[in-house]
């Protein structure tokens, strides 16, 4: 009997690959369970959640970070009305004003009753000398359902590669929309 075949009756090749990776899992835990701030880009993806209460007239705009526990450097979301809607976003120059801003912060909170609305919305992450910038400019509306008696939200937006499900059901809010990441700001 040569020596591989007696490494391999004390330790078989399924036993080894268990062994193996648990041993790549005690070493990596401590780096995934950092306390100190995630690096710019990894699990720092930016989110605006939109809800409305069917029957209410007010339209609530969370601006956060995944899992919350994430803090930014700067969020801000500024907003327009007074605009005609139509099933593309606003061409014409919009009169911004700001909504809600925070540095340091988890999250920011607006509500309008306005109708339809415009949101610029940025979060920027800040750490170690890296940063990520996060964006999204959109436009929501809530009409009636029409035959089917349902209030809608819908959605529209200027910003590349950002997307949200439109129409829908008031009764299917809140809704997650994840930003866009531009990468480091200009």
């Amino acid at each position: 009997m040569n020596r591989k075949e007696r490494i391999g009756r004390l330790l078989p090749a399924p036993l080894a690959a268990i062994v193996i990776f648990l041993v790549a899992l005690i070493l990596l835990t401590p780096i995934l369970l950092s306390s100190g701030q995630p690096a710019a880009g990894i699990l720092t993806q930016a989110d605006l959640i939109v809800d409305r209460v069917p029957g209410s007239n007010v339209t609530h705009f969370y601006l956060r970070g995944v899992g919350t526990t994430v803090r930014y450097s700067e969020m801000s979301v500024d907003w327009a009305a007074n605009f005609s809607w139509s099933s593309a976003f606003p061409a014409g120059p919009l009169d911004w004003a700001v909504g809600a801003n925070g540095s340091d912060v988890l999250t920011v909170i607006f509500a309008t009753s306005a109708d339809p609305v415009a949101l610029n919305v940025s979060a920027l992450y800040e750490v170690s000398g890296t940063s990520t910038l996060y964006v999204g400019e959109l436009a929501f509306q809530v009409s009636g359902g029409g035959a089917s008696g349902t209030d809608l939200l819908s959605t529209v937006t200027a910003t590349s590669g950002l997307a949200g499900p439109s129409p829908v059901s008031l009764a299917n809010l809140p809704l997650t929309i994840p930003l866009v990441n531009v990468g480091a700001p200009p």
